[in-house]
């Protein structure tokens, strides 16, 4: 840095003053994001689940997460998947030093609207608690005492923040175990055994882990095998013993006494306490006999790849919308259309047996319910699991598993024979044009399928967005740069809007100072390929050694 260049100052002129502290409880008293609007905001979750619409962005949200978020951004709970769900808040503002007025100059420096998960999370909370239970109405040093505390809450953040954005090459191996974990949770594995995997030494891996997914790592894959145990004991009749190997135990008693301390009770006492919340009963309370076969199915949203690719075809569809968008348009003869906006009398008409609906948990609409038995699928599920889900409902566990192990070994088999020529650490990010609006891609669509351990690694700002579990984020088009790895996807959408916006961009000075375009590393298709389910993603594999070859024609 020159003699005469100023260094861009950071907070040892900022002056931070608490608003109001408290806690929710979504059992007592809902959450009403709207009153931290003007306000600095830091906002931790302490127990249940769910999904939060930042702005323009999805976040999930779990125990341990915690986000700093800015004054004018709206923000508002998309689902909550635990009833459960409660948590800390706190509001303030920040000055410079000899100004009035609140700082609105350290966006650079405060990570606004990203997840981060503060280690140790028990120091955090002890702050979080000092800070929501000692009220303003104490004497003056005892508010001296909450500023103090307030900082030392922000540096705690600011500091496990940056922990966690080190892009090291011990971080990406982590990632990749902790993918490895997810899809092979049935063998057994040790820390040690997922730290050599990762090639990171077993009490840095540890550290890693914990502050990617807010569990040590043992617990994590107790948490994953719960949740698919869970699943299991609610939509099959499977005896527990079964129940139990397919979630990785070998035996039934070893399952039972950890789902004891995982869950407070016994697996047949969750199965009886939680089954109405899966909405598989129908109004009046008959129960369903489960898997279903040879039934009359409808399916709602993104869920319909996975059914044909399991031989399930539905009697019905919301054939409007996303039967021209997806690449099996040729599969969907005999599958009667509900309209693009779910008409009950449409769905009504078919008779269904059960309904699958492929939405937001919260936004899944309850009339439809009424008209057959309805199993809500989270559409920001990774395909995968959606599968298994499905595949379980239908009775087609086998069929999904044998696909899965198929597909890895077909991707496998791809990435090894293009790894000459895709470099060491290559990047790529996913752009997609909908309806004229320009999105970056997280790990889904058709990321899942590029983000692979032998192909492609996303660039520095999309791997933050995939650690923040961050889907996709809507960006105007002169930040692409910002988020443009070695190589970049273009996906189109088919409506003169988003021809005419992909048009206008391919034509603007900034695209044609893209290192990708300038190294001819673009390539474009059509927003179709962007779906994730089990058809669209078998017929990528095909696609891509043309498409990464540049023998895949496209008409821009």
């Amino acid at each position: 840095m020159k003699q005469d260049e100023k260094e861009t100052p950071l907070f040892h002129d900022v002056l931070f003053n608490l608003c109001i502290a408290g806690t929710f409880d979504n059992s007592k008293n809902s959450i009403d994001l709207c009153q931290f609007k003007g306000h600095h905001v830091i906002i931790s979750f302490i127990k249940g689940s769910g999904s939060m619409l930042m702005d323009d962005s999805l976040l999930p949200i779990k125990p341990g997460v915690s986000m700093i978020v800015r004054p004018e951004s709206t923000m508002k709970l998309a689902a909550i998947v635990d009833k459960d769900l409660a948590g800390y808040w706190i509001t303030f503002d920040m000055f410079r030093s000899g100004n009035w007025l609140p700082s609105s100059d350290l966006e650079n420096h405060v990570p606004y609207g990203q997840r981060i998960s503060p280690v140790p999370f028990i120091k955090f909370v002890d702050l979080l608690e000092q800070l929501s239970m000692k009220r303003q109405n104490t004497g003056n040093l005892e508010q001296f005492k909450q500023q103090i505390r307030l900082q030392e809450l922000f540096v705690h953040l600011l500091e496990s923040h940056q922990a966690m954005q080190s892009p090291t090459d011990a971080m990406l191996g982590v990632e990749r175990s902790i993918a490895y974990l997810e899809d092979h949770y049935i063998e057994n594995m040790t820390v040690e055994q997922l730290a050599q995997q990762a090639g990171v030494r077993r009490w840095e891996y540890s550290s890693l882990f914990q502050h990617i997914t807010g569990y040590k790592p043992l617990d994590y894959l107790t948490e994953v095998r719960m949740k698919r145990a869970k699943e299991l004991l609610l939509l099959s009749n499977a005896p527990l013993r079964d129940v139990a190997h397919r979630v990785g135990f070998k035996d039934e008693y070893y399952f039972n006494r950890r789902f004891r301390q995982s869950m407070g009770i016994s697996p047949k006492q969750y199965v009886r306490t939680h089954q109405s919340k899966v909405r598989i009963q129908e109004h009046l309370g008959i129960p369903i006999e489960l898997p279903l076969q040879h039934s009359r199915i409808v399916v709602l949203g993104y869920a319909l790849g996975n059914l044909l690719a399991l031989g399930v075809r539905p009697v019905g569809a919301d054939l409007t919308v996303i039967g021209k968008q997806v690449v099996y348009r040729n599969e969907l003869h005999h599958i009667s259309d509900i309209g693009p906006s779910e008409d009950l009398e449409r769905i009504k008409a078919l008779e269904p047996d059960f309904i699958f609906h492929c939405n937001r948990i919260d936004a899944a609409a309850a009339p439809v319910s009424r008209i057959a038995p309805t199993l809500v699928i989270d559409r920001e599920d990774a395909s995968f699991r959606q599968l298994r889900l499905i595949a379980t409902v239908v009775g087609k566990s086998a069929n999904a598993e044998k696909w899965i192990k198929d597909y890895k070994t077909k991707a496998k088999a791809l990435w090894s024979q293009f790894r000459l020529d895709i470099g060491l650490n290559e990047t790529v990010t996913v752009i997609v044009i909908v309806d004229g609006k320009l999105f970056v891609m997280g790990n889904h669509g058709l990321s899942f399928s590029l983000y692979h351990p032998h192909a492609f690694k996303p660039s520095e700002k999309v791997r933050e967005m995939i650690n923040e579990g961050i889907d996709f984020q809507r960006i105007s088009s002169d930040r692409i740069e910002s988020y443009a790895g070695d190589r970049l996807f273009l996906l189109v959408g088919e409506d003169q809007r988003s021809i005419h916006s992909a048009k206008e961009l391919m034509q603007s000075p900034l695209w044609h100072e893209l290192s990708p375009v300038r190294n001819n590393l673009v390539h474009i298709l059509d927003a179709k390929s962007n779906y994730d389910d089990s058809i669209t993603l078998e017929r990528l594999l095909m696609a891509l050694p043309g498409i990464l070859t540049n023998e895949w024609s496209s008409s821009f």
